[in-house]
């Protein structure tokens, strides 16, 4: 089995019923949904899977990259802009939520791997 298909599957385990309606197309997926499962993803350190994510869903993927290019260059003339406009806190927000919805020795691991990305 390749690495992205593991990380794929044991995201899936994991994640909440909606994400994984989400991923598995019983749920159309929005950006902002692609956003935030992206930046799980990548905080799990899982990029094998991030790239899969990528290529399966590049509409969404183009589109966040515009947001992000968009993104830096107010940052660039306005550098409170991820703290005034939350971003930051929305991402630890949903960090949070996903590893709150874990039991307790699965949210340690997940825990650790957030650590170690």
């Amino acid at each position: 089995m390749k690495k992205a298909e593991m990380q794929e599957q044991e995201f899936l385990e994991v994640c909440s019923s909606y994400d994984h309606d989400l991923l598995t197309g019983k749920r159309e997926m929005t950006l902002k949904d692609y956003e935030r499962i992206t930046y799980l993803v990548s905080s799990l350190g899982y990029s094998q899977y991030l790239q899969f994510l990528i290529g399966k869903y590049m509409d969404l993927a183009q589109a966040d990259e515009e947001r992000e290019e968009r993104e830096h260059e107010i940052y660039l003339e306005y550098p409170e802009y991820y703290e005034d406009e939350r971003i930051l806190e929305e991402e630890e927000k949903w960090l949070e939520e996903f590893l709150n919805q874990l039991p307790e020795k699965k949210r340690e691991y997940f825990e650790k791997l957030i650590k170690e990305s």
